[in-house]
């Protein structure tokens, strides 16, 4: 408590002081984040992914990563900390919304069943993912099946994010001309 009654002043928050810390890696500016935004952060995530509340602690810690690692990307000309907080756990839960909506069912093994509905398309998404290269085809898989950004999958594969960007541009072309010759 004592850490966060350093940065509030007059019931607002100090969030220059806040935000300088956080970009200093101060961890503790972290646990004023949670115990200030929590709440908010809590909030924006269940409401987006109501449907799926075991997935809220993972977007509650994507979110506080995320905002850890892009404090500097933070511009209060466009909006205040709090809402900028808000909306970096809103992506991060849709994010994961569209991960789980979209994959649930798409995971392969030994056991899977050839009755499964998705079983066909699955089938495809291996047909067409096999097209590509290794590299690619686990960039393909990290972005679009785990859901990760283009960021954490380039980090992933230690090549730029502009790579990621051309690298699946560039994939995207060579399969829409595969699928014209194989359809």
């Amino acid at each position: 408590m004592g850490i966060t009654n350093t940065l509030v002043k007059g019931g607002n928050m100090e969030n220059k002081e806040l935000i300088k810390r956080l970009k200093n890696r101060d961890e503790d500016a972290l646990y004023v984040v949670i115990e200030v935004y929590g709440k908010v952060l809590k909030g924006v995530i269940s409401k987006t992914l109501w449907k799926y509340p075991s997935l809220w602690d993972e977007a509650m810690n994507d979110a506080l990563l995320s905002i850890w690692q892009n404090i500097d990307h933070f511009d209060p000309q466009k909006s205040s900390f709090k809402n900028w907080c808000a909306a970096v756990s809103k992506y991060k839960a849709i994010d994961l919304l569209r991960r789980e909506s979209k994959f649930k069912n798409v995971i392969l093994d030994e056991n899977s069943m050839t009755n499964d509905p998705d079983f066909h398309s699955n089938l495809e998404i291996e047909e067409i993912l096999s097209a590509l290269d290794d590299e690619d085809k686990k960039l393909f898989e990290n972005i679009f099946i785990r859901g990760l950004s283009y960021g954490e999958a380039a980090s992933e594969q230690y090549i730029s994010t502009e790579n990621a960007y051309q690298k699946v541009s560039r994939a995207r072309k060579f399969l829409r001309r595969w699928r014209g010759e194989n359809i």
